[in-house]
């Protein structure tokens, strides 16, 4: 049975909620795990304090919340350079730092795919935000614009045919389905134009395959959350709702250390 988190607005107190409920659960795990976060860019006083105590804990893996977010959206980069500019800064550092072997980045699947035809290149990330801009919504015959909610779906067949609908995929079949471990756990990123009362708002909702509550996924929400933000910006729209589907959750306390020191970051 599905459990549903959308009490808290903020994305810190939401996982928070979600992780205690995984600690609870048999084998700390469940299925059909959802955040519904509707304040996803704000952070309290007391947020970066649980931040800081996830920090603390992910010493023992080698990893950090800014890291494990920028692996979604490099925040830095963009604030640096901007748009377009951060998607070759990005890549570019991407190509220095990938170890050999592995399939990279969320990111990078985002700015840049191989297209249909060979040696052609498809942005799935840029051709969305475009297609998200009112002055990019079709025409009734009168002139008025129409404004569709649903066309920006993930489609897992065909990248390079389903980015024209407003796509991006970061499961490659091509390259992950033969595989058991090691690779990409977010399946799906899907947008939504939605209306309000002062114009016109991006959703984001993300579908994981697998999700670590302890070692991934509050980097994970804080970089889901930076990409909405970034897609609201330049597509003109204001930020909505971040929605997450972890279709398998685990809490895995052993990459804090164990059990005991999931407690300490989980008062």
């Amino acid at each position: 049975m599905a459990k549903l988190f959308d009490t808290e607005a903020r994305v810190v107190p939401t996982w928070l909620a979600a992780s205690r409920f995984l600690r609870g659960s048999p084998n700390k795990t469940a299925l059909n795990v959802l955040l519904e976060i509707s304040d996803p860019l704000t952070l309290t006083a007391d947020d970066h304090a649980v931040m800081a105590k996830v920090n603390s804990a992910l010493v023992v893996s080698g990893l950090t919340l800014n890291t494990v977010a920028g692996t979604i959206f490099p925040l830095a980069l963009y604030k640096k350079y901007g748009r377009p500019g951060f998607y070759h800064e990005y890549l570019k550092m991407l190509q220095r730092g990938k170890a050999k072997g592995t399939w990279g980045t969320y990111a990078a699947r985002m700015i840049q795919r191989p297209g249909s035809k060979p040696g052609t290149m498809i942005y799935p990330l840029d051709q969305l935000v475009e297609k998200l801009k009112t002055s990019n919504q079709p025409r009734n015959p009168n002139g008025s614009t129409k404004s569709f909610a649903s066309t920006y779906e993930l489609g897992v067949a065909d990248p390079a045919v389903d980015l024209a609908e407003g796509d991006i995929p970061t499961y490659n079949a091509a390259n992950d389905c033969n595989r058991w471990l090691g690779y990409p756990c977010l399946s799906h990123v899907s947008f939504k134009r939605v209306p309000t009362h002062a114009g016109y708002a991006v959703n984001l909702t993300a579908v994981y395959r697998s999700h670590h509550y302890c070692s991934r996924a509050l980097g994970n929400l804080l970089g889901l959350a930076q990409l909405l933000s970034f897609v609201a910006k330049e597509s003109g729209l204001s930020v909505g709702t971040l929605s997450c589907l972890s279709s398998y959750a685990e809490l895995d306390v052993s990459t804090w250390g164990g059990a005991t020191a999931a407690n300490i970051v989980l008062a």
